[in-house]
Parts: C-alpha cells; structure tokens; sequence
C-alpha cells in the first residue's frame, strides 16, 4: 500500500478546490493542544507520552477506514522535522505501508 499524508496548519485547508472528491480521514493536532491548554513548547516527557500515545490511536482508528485513494491529514501549526519523522514512522508501522508521501501545505 502506498499511502499519502497530509500537514495542513488549518482545518479550512482541506475544504479547498484542490481537495474535491478525495476522501479525508483527518487528525487535529491542534484541538489536541487547546483541549489540554498547551503550545508544543511546554511538553515535558510525560506530556510528550501522552500526546504521542493520543496520535498513535488516532492513526490507528483510521487504519481500517483507509481505502485506496484516501489520504490521512494532519492538522498542525508547527510541524518540526522531528515531528515528521515521528509520523513518518508510525504511520508506516501501523499502515504496514510500502512507502508513505508527505504533502506539506502551507
């Protein structure tokens, strides 16, 4: 399976033209930090566990309504390389996917 990701800073995003007829499973990143009243900057180690642990079942919960042609997006204002890489790898263990592509919008 060759599955496409996507990092949009906002949900308005994937209501655009360019997203028609696509189906979206989405994950919000941000919501995650208003509900819990954080910014990315005031993680601690336990935090970080909490919210990794959050995104794992995230993606795991679409795993299975992931059909050809359907791409997983990711809502966050900040994604850092090592953020990335982190999805990078978990998406490609829970997916068990060939190759996994990341499309960054700004």
């Amino acid at each position: 399976m060759n599955l496409k990701y996507i990092i949009v800073n906002k949900s308005e995003k994937i209501k655009s033209p360019e997203f028609e007829g696509i189906e979206i499973h989405q994950i919000d990143v941000n919501s995650w930090f208003k509900s819990n009243s954080l910014n990315p900057s005031e993680m601690n180690e336990i935090r970080q566990f909490i919210f990794e642990e959050w995104i794992i079942k995230k993606i795991q919960s679409t795993k299975n309504k992931i059909l050809p042609g359907a791409h997983v997006v990711i809502i966050y204002d900040n994604p850092s390389p090592s953020f990335i890489s982190f999805l990078e790898q978990k998406i490609s263990l829970i997916f068990e996917c060939e190759s996994c592509e990341l499309i960054l919008i700004n």
